[in-house]
């Protein structure tokens, strides 16, 4: 359950108890008050995700509940979602331009409200036992992780540059600290990051005087981690070279500094973890098949992003808590930002989406994580660094306006002039399509 719950505000009981069941249902936290005065009372205590609010209550309406947000929050109010019947469209329409991020009119579907809730807010985001999110596959792969942890045989991480894979490591470290209850070592090298000569240096050690500049003896990773975890990363960029010095180590369970003449016994828990194929690696001779046998007792996959889009948005979340605990601020994502952030393709994984959010979160200027904060407008992030090709016949913002309105009317016609079922095609608001229609409408030179 969510430590801070949406806050439903609905006078109706029967619609409010149905509404609260389905949330429940949902895995989400909700608070339900049933008039103006309760509202207040509670956003006087609590900070919420998401406000969901009739327009009409007994004691108050929606100009009210707004007013009362921006007393209480400033320029940070929660998002407020107003449900209206058909009479108070205008009204609703009129909170929306004052501030208010949508309206629902009644009746509606709950199963449409409830995709939309998860598009901005994915259920448990506010988890804090979960380390890789809350989809299906990240639970799937947390628990994979529990069982193969307490197993006293290499692991072998495969997925994508970026997507997690010393996360996994952490983790792995982590329940085996918890189930020895001691700390031990955790030491990670990039087999990537060094030349074949430093990288067997970093491995085992060298003795003072090996070679030009050991001015002192220095104790490889082998060393260091010994009685601990060992994590290998990228090893598929490992030459060939190191590969069999590497090999009769795990076969001895002893290494030898560079330079020295005793060897040592050593006794690590070992993880490699690459981004390349090893099988196909091994086919083409460039990875020894005797060490593919030898490091992958216990494989490991993770999935990109782009496969598991709720975790996009329970990591982003994630990413703004870290950000609060390092610099003491109470910043928020905005749930626009969210929902777009659950469509993009993410080709550069966890480490992207962390650089997206780290951008937008410096850069803004009050205490929500836009989206147009982050430098990166709604785009195929597959297409970076494509060259102009062609003359450009008018300016580039006047081009690009002419397309989006192009597409924004293109958009609305499939969908028999639908605002707001453009909007949620489009992963919008409806506020944000409706001020682009109007203001492209009027300025002719775009069309």
């Amino acid at each position: 359950m969510n430590d801070l719950p949406i806050l439903l505000v609905e006078d109706d009981p029967i619609m409010g108890e149905s509404m609260s069941h389905r949330l429940h249902l949902e895995h989400y936290g909700v608070e339900w008050v049933r008039s103006m005065g309760a509202a207040r009372q509670s956003l006087q205590q609590r900070l919420y995700p998401l406000v969901l609010s009739d327009i009409r209550l007994p004691d108050g309406d929606g100009e009210q509940l707004l007013a009362t947000m921006a007393e209480r929050y400033g320029g940070c109010c929660p998002p407020v979602v107003f449900m209206t019947g058909f009479g108070s469209v205008d009204q609703a329409v009129r909170l929306v331009r004052g501030g208010a991020w949508d309206y629902i009119q009644k009746p509606f579907d709950l199963d449409v409200l409830m995709r939309r809730i998860r598009e901005w807010i994915p259920p448990g985001f506010q988890r804090r036992d979960a380390w890789f999110g809350v989809s299906e596959a990240a639970q799937a792969l947390e628990q994979l992780i529990a069982r193969l942890a307490r197993l006293d045989l290499p692991i072998l991480i495969q997925g994508e540059s970026g997507c997690g894979k010393e996360m996994v490591a952490q983790r792995i470290h982590a329940d085996m600290q918890e189930k020895a209850g001691e700390r031990f070592p955790y030491v990670a090298v990039n087999c990537a990051a060094l030349s074949e000569a430093l990288l067997e240096s970093e491995l085992f050690g060298h003795e003072a005087g090996a070679f030009t500049g050991a001015s002192r003896r220095h104790a490889g990773v082998f060393e260091q981690a010994n009685g601990g975890l060992l994590l290998l990363d990228e090893i598929g960029d490992m030459p060939l070279g190191a590969q069999a010095k590497l090999l009769r180590v795990l076969q001895d369970g002893q290494v030898r500094r560079v330079g020295g003449e005793k060897s040592l016994q050593v006794r690590v828990r070992l993880i490699c973890a690459t981004h390349k194929p090893l099988d196909r690696l091994v086919e083409s001779g460039a990875f020894r098949e005797d060490l593919y046998y030898r490091i992958s007792g216990l494989p490991i996959y993770v999935p990109p992003l782009r496969d598991r889009p709720d975790d996009t948005v329970w990591l982003a979340h994630h990413r703004v808590d870290q950000l609060n605990a390092r610099t003491g601020s109470c910043k928020r994502l905005d749930p626009r930002f969210a929902a777009w952030a659950r469509l993009q393709p993410w080709n550069g994984n966890v480490r992207e989406l962390f650089a997206t959010v780290d951008r937008a979160y410096h850069l803004s200027a009050d205490c929500w994580v836009r989206r147009e904060r982050s430098g990166l407008p709604g785009r195929d992030s597959s297409r970076r660094g494509a060259a102009p090709v062609g003359p450009v016949p008018e300016p580039l913002e006047r081009y690009l306006a002419r397309v989006e309105y192009d597409y924004l009317e293109k958009c609305v016609s499939d969908n028999d002039g639908g605002i707001t079922k453009t909007a949620t095609a489009l992963g919008i608001s409806r506020k944000t399509l409706w001020e682009k229609l109007r203001r492209y409408r009027s300025e002719p030179q775009r069309r």
